[in-house]
């Protein structure tokens, strides 16, 4: 995914809010990455942001009808949960601030929750996070999505839920980093937006 990102990386970072009372505010693109993030590929098999319960499922993007993007651009190892696995659970090495990753193919069927202590801080579906990047919710996209919680907001669990086929993502970041103020270097301020529900897309 390495072609993808460094695209990705070159366009410029929208920031878009979430809900005043359960902040988590979304930035999409890879302007701004926090210094203490840990990163999981999936290709080294260690599960280095958290732990998975049930287990997600991991394919390549080389593979026939089964890749989270178009396979000229990546050929790696990715992670997927389908409607058979959903939800699956991570659970974070603690509490945390920022959680990211490369959404494959954005389906109106997915969603990630964010949870602290068993509590709903925020949840985005697809069709959330493809009204933000302005591209359809029809698995055709790809996007990097950047959660951040607001200021005295934490999470220690994020759920991946998929109604249909999959729910494919890669390169999955974490950090317990406040927000940062050089964010609104990239464009306006977290402003408002709920806590929405997801669903999403693909084959196993």
């Amino acid at each position: 995914m390495n072609k993808l990102l460094a695209a990705l990386a070159a366009l410029p970072l929208a920031t878009f809010a979430a809900a005043p009372a359960h902040a988590i505010g979304v930035t999409l693109g890879e302007g701004f990455i926090p210094g203490s993030a840990v990163t999981e590929d999936f290709s080294s098999g260690v599960d280095a942001v958290g732990s998975w319960s049930p287990s997600v499922g991991y394919a390549f993007a080389d593979l026939s009808g089964e890749h989270v993007l178009p396979f000229s651009v990546d050929t790696g190892r990715y992670a997927f949960v389908t409607a058979g696995l959903s939800p699956v659970t991570l659970t974070l090495a603690g509490d945390m601030q920022y959680f990211g990753l490369l959404w494959g193919t954005i389906d109106n069927y997915n969603t990630i929750s964010f949870y602290n202590d068993g509590v709903l801080v925020a949840s985005y579906t697809g069709t959330d996070i493809a009204a933000l990047a302005g591209v359809p919710d029809t698995g055709s996209a790809v996007v990097y999505a950047n959660f951040w919680a607001s200021a005295g907001e934490v999470f220690d669990t994020v759920v991946f839920a998929s109604t249909q086929n999959s729910f494919e993502f890669d390169n999955v970041r974490v950090a317990p980093t406040p927000l940062p103020a050089a964010l609104g270097l990239f464009g306006s301020a977290i402003v408002g937006m709920g806590a929405f529900g997801l669903r999403r897309r693909r084959t196993a």
